[in-house]
Formats: structure tokens, C-alpha cells, sequence
């Protein structure tokens, strides 16, 4: 008996040992030296320096010689890369790891969440905006794992001189903290935007959808970051009642008074279904949408202005595959006589992509100018130095974001540092960023599709088949023929859109309610099981159908 006693308890110990063991290597892993794959994240440049907060990360084992070791987690560090100055990813780039500073005030930091974003603010701020985002359960056992937290304060600043943080209460407007939204800035004015996006189990404390299910959301949220205040407009007249997820968004200066958003691709989805999936229903890349910025100061136009615009490839059928999870960035011609809209990459449903797309505006025709075997998604891009696309992160397959074998791709980033440079005009990828280089100019493929040279003077200024709206065109300082229709200014189109926000808010409150009732209904003693959302079932798909009281909900 005794002999049976020393047995178990060295067992015991020696378990015991192994989980501290693999805590305290856990928390040394490093998210710069020991990086393996990162996604899902946020990012932005702020003074001549990339940010890249939260997301996704999995790690190499310096010990197991670079193997990946299947340590997946929300990265909870704040990464820093100096752009004023040249460097070779290869060689000698430097990202810096800093510490998250909490609130002198409040003793709070900002959560490790994954598919928010980073706005950077009106460059006489100094602090950059971290909003939404929502948390992973995809590794609960890994130290710094912070579970869901209230929705009150969804916006966080960090103030680049002091290096702290603080958070701002904005949920009168936004009750809820949205994830997987299309996001947008417009800087000069101090003004951001959150379009649509959804809501999961690691959207807010006490809200449980059943598993790895979302709800999509309607609504705009629009961020004065001057004043760290908002407001919440209608969506409806864009996207009806099946808001997007996974979708991406341009702000474009210089057209109109104040400039537009670009809206483009993602997923839809009806407000109020709740299943397994937010790929699905994807947006063809012929639809855009486009909101007028200035709009919003129209009283008779409360929620604004959006405008619909059919785009094609002037020269050829094809346009881009619908998708997910891609980046945009906009360049305009030295002239301005074209706004040059960049789309990397992206996935649908069983595809990853390796592509660089340019839909050129005013002419609202797409370009394809790269395509590679380097799929990448999930990712973040921007526009860095006069003619560089800088990449931040991604992966190629679902498998490799948990940092598993895959059949052809590696378990980590062949990009190790994270980041990849795209120059612009020679439309070539490198490892070296200049942040000295020439003035942009158009791709020679672009000027096949629009004409003019690399300084602009395009000779295609209008749609090839016309503006769909009158609207839209005087936006663009085209005249309006007289076949053009303009956008409706009813009474009962205006009541409508005030009305649509009141509704989202009442849907919303009902899945909230909803859910906390199925959590009291069907709480069980043991372990719940947590899925990260949407990865495999993004696959399959489908809707779940859910019992309640003997009734399919």
C-alpha cells in the first residue's frame, strides 16, 4: 500500500513539474523572436511607426529547433517597426516588443482580442484608437488568457508620447463590441468608422453563443477620436437587413467635399440568424458601394449617403473571385486624375489567395496586376512611404493557423519576421523597405485598363457603361445625363433610415436576452467546450437548428 503511494505521488510530481515547466516556457516565448504565424490582429502607422496589437499568434521553440510547437494564443503585446528609416527583413529590421501600460487612472489595460482594429488618429493627436475585437478561446490554458469582458469600454487609446492607456465608455452608441466589421478612417477629420460585423461568445462577459455560433450586425458606428465620442447610423440603405462580416472598407480624400468610403466584398448574412459560419453568402466583387463622408453633416440625410456602382475589368470578364479576410489600401495618380484601390489576398469558402487586384476609380474597373502561390489572409496592409504596400501578417491555410502540418504549406510564416514589402508601381516583392523611394506612379498594367501615363492624365474617367446615379457622379465633378436617376430624399425614405438603427437595437437586445436565457436553460456541471470561431465550420457552413422547449428557434 504504501509502495502504491510513492507511485502516484511521484507520478503526481512529476506531472505536476511538467505543467510548470511548460507554463514558464510559455511565458517566456517571446512574440518577436519566437514568432511562427500571426493573424487575426490589429494594426496601424502612427508618426512614421507601424503598431500591430492583439491577434492570433503561434510560436516557434527555439529548444525544438524551429519546429512549430502548438502554442496558440491571443497575443497580448503591443509591436513596434520603425519606418523612417530602410531595413531588409531578411537583415536588419527592428521590431520592438513593448508592455502594455495600464490606465494611470483606472489601473486597466486593454483586453488581448483578435479581429478589431486600430485607428491612428489625426496626426496632431497623439495617441492611436484600438476598437472591437473579440476574444479566443482557442487556447484557455495558456498564461495571459483573459476571459470575455463588458462591452462599456470598447474603445481604448494609446498615448505614443506617454505610453499608456486609456479606455472610453461609447457604449450608449454601441452596446455591444463588434468583431470581423469593415473598418475605415479618415484621419484629417478625426473621424473612424466600424461598418457592420457580428457578435460571438467572445463578444462580452455573459454572452454565450452555443457552439462558435454569430449574429451579424447592422449599423455604422462613427468615432469622433478627437473627442472619443460616437454615433451609431443606419446601414440598411446599403445593406438592407443582411449586414456584412469579413468585409474591408477605403476612405478615399479629395472626391466630394469630405471623401467617401469604399465598401467592398465579405460575407452576409440576415439580421437575427445565428449559425456555425461568417463565410457564406459572399459579396461579388462587381458590387460597390460608396458613402458620401460629407453627408453626414446633412440633416435631411441623418445616416448619410450611400451609392451603388457596378464594377467591371475593362478589358477582360474576369473580376476578382468573392472573398473574405483580403486588405486595401488607395494610392492616387500624382494628378489625381484616378484613385488607385490595392486588394491583397483573401480566402472564400475553400480557397486561399495569392493575388493583388487594383480597382481604379473614377472608371470603377478592376485591374488584376499579380498573381503568386502564396496565399495569405487574415492579414493587415498599408500604405508606407510614397509607393510601398507594407504587410502585416496572415497565413496561408486554416490548418496553419494553429501551427499544424499542412499538406502545401509550412506550420510557420515564410515571411519570419511578419512582414512583406510590395512596391507599387514595379508591382515586385521584396524583403528591403525604402522608405526613401520615388514618387508613386500607375502600373502599366492599370494604364492598359484606364490610359494616360504614370502620372495620371487617365483618359477613362467615368464607369464604361455610365454612373449608376446622378448622385455619385457629381461626387466624381461629373455632370449628370439626363438618363441618370438621384437617390430618393423622401420623407418616408428618411423615416426609414432612423428607423433602422431603433430596429438593429431592438434585434440586437432580443439575441442578448436570448442567449442569456439559453445559458441559464442549459448550463451543465461539467467543462463547457470552446471552439475558436468559425475555422472549420467556416468550411462546411450551414445553419444550425437549435431546440428549445420542444420547438425548433
Amino acid at each position: 500500500m504504501a509502495g502504491s503511494l510513492r507511485v502516484f505521488l511521484a507520478i503526481l510530481v512529476a506531472f505536476l513539474s511538467l505543467i510548470a515547466s511548460n507554463t514558464a516556457r510559455a511565458q517566456l516565448l517571446d512574440p518577436v523572436k519566437n514568432y511562427c504565424a500571426r493573424f487575426d490582429h490589429q494594426s496601424t502607422v502612427k508618426n512614421g511607426v507601424l503598431y500591430i496589437y492583439g491577434g492570433g499568434q503561434t510560436f516557434v521553440d527555439v529548444v525544438n529547433k524551429g519546429d512549430a510547437n502548438g502554442s496558440v494564443t491571443v497575443d497580448n503585446y503591443l509591436i513596434s517597426v520603425n519606418l523612417t528609416d530602410s531595413w531588409d527583413w531578411k537583415a536588419n529590421i527592428s521590431e520592438v516588443v513593448i508592455k502594455n501600460t495600464a490606465d494611470p487612472h483606472t489601473g486597466s489595460a486593454p483586453p488581448p482580442l483578435s479581429q478589431g482594429t486600430l485607428f491612428q488618429g489625426n496626426s496632431k493627436d497623439d495617441s492611436f484608437y484600438f476598437y472591437g475585437g473579440t476574444t479566443s478561446f482557442a487556447n484557455i490554458s495558456f498564461p495571459g488568457f483573459v476571459s470575455p469582458a463588458t462591452s462599456t469600454y470598447a474603445l481604448w487609446g494609446y498615448d505614443t508620447s506617454s505610453t499608456t492607456w486609456s479606455r472610453y465608455d461609447i457604449s450608449s452608441k454601441a452596446p455591444i463590441r463588434p468583431s470581423s466589421g469593415a473598418f475605415a478612417e479618415a484621419p484629417e477629420q478625426s473621424l473612424a468608422f466600424y461598418l457592420n460585423g457580428e457578435i460571438n461568445n467572445g463578444s462580452a462577459a455573459g454572452l454565450s453563443f452555443a457552439g462558435g455560433t454569430n449574429a451579424f450586425l447592422t449599423g455604422m458606428i462613427v468615432i469622433n477620436t478627437a473627442d472619443q465620442t460616437a454615433r451609431n447610423v443606419s446601414t440598411t440603405e446599403v445593406t438592407g437587413y443582411n449586414p456584412r462580416a469579413r468585409a474591408q472598407m477605403q476612405y478615399v480624400p479629395g472626391v466630394g467635399e469630405k471623401g467617401i468610403l469604399v465598401l467592398l466584398g465579405g460575407s452576409r448574412k440576415a439580421v437575427g440568424v445565428i449559425d456555425t459560419t461568417d463565410v457564406l453568402n459572399l459579396v461579388p466583387m462587381t458590387e460597390v458601394a460608396v458613402f458620401d463622408v460629407s453627408s453626414l453633416d446633412n440633416s435631411e440625410t441623418p445616416s448619410g449617403n450611400w451609392y451603388k456602382q457596378n464594377a467591371t475589368a475593362a478589358n477582360s470578364p474576369n473580376v476578382p473571385e468573392p472573398r473574405v479576410d483580403f486588405c486595401l489600401i488607395n494610392v492616387p495618380a500624382t494628378d489625381s486624375s484616378s484613385q488607385n484601390i490595392y486588394m491583397y489576398g483573401g480566402r472564400d469558402s475553400f480557397r486561399y489567395f495569392d493575388d493583388v487586384w487594383v480597382l481604379s476609380l473614377p472608371s470603377f474597373t478592376w485591374t488584376q496586376v499579380f498573381t503568386g502561390l502564396n496565399p495569405r489572409f487574415a492579414h493587415t496592409c498599408h500604405l508606407v512611404g510614397k509607393r510601398t504596400l507594407l504587410t502585416v501578417g496572415g497565413v496561408a491555410s486554416v490548418p496553419q493557423k494553429w501551427g499544424h502540418p499542412d499538406t502545401n504549406v509550412s506550420p510557420c510564416d515564410w515571411e519570419t519576421k511578419g512582414v512583406g514589402v510590395l512596391d507599387l508601381t514595379t508591382i515586385t516583392w521584396g524583403s528591403v523597405y525604402n522608405a526613401h523611394a520615388a514618387a508613386y506612379g500607375v502600373p502599366e498594367k492599370v494604364l492598359a485598363t484606364i490610359g494616360g501615363d504614370s502620372a495620371g492624365n487617365a483618359t477613362l474617367t467615368a464607369p464604361p457603361a455610365g454612373f449608376a446615379d446622378a448622385g455619385l457622379a457629381s461626387l466624381f465633378g461629373v455632370k449628370p445625363s439626363s438618363g441618370l436617376r438621384r437617390q430618393s430624399s423622401s420623407a418616408a425614405a428618411r423615416r426609414a433610415e432612423i428607423a433602422a438603427p431603433i430596429c438593429g437595437v431592438v434585434v440586437l437586445c432580443a439575441l442578448v436576452a436570448f442567449c442569456w436565457w439559453w445559458q441559464k436553460q442549459h448550463k451543465r456541471s461539467e467543462e463547457p467546450v470552446y471552439y475558436e470561431k468559425g475555422e472549420a465550420s467556416d468550411v462546411t457552413g450551414g445553419a444550425r437548428q437549435y431546440t428549445a422547449g420542444g420547438r425548433e428557434w
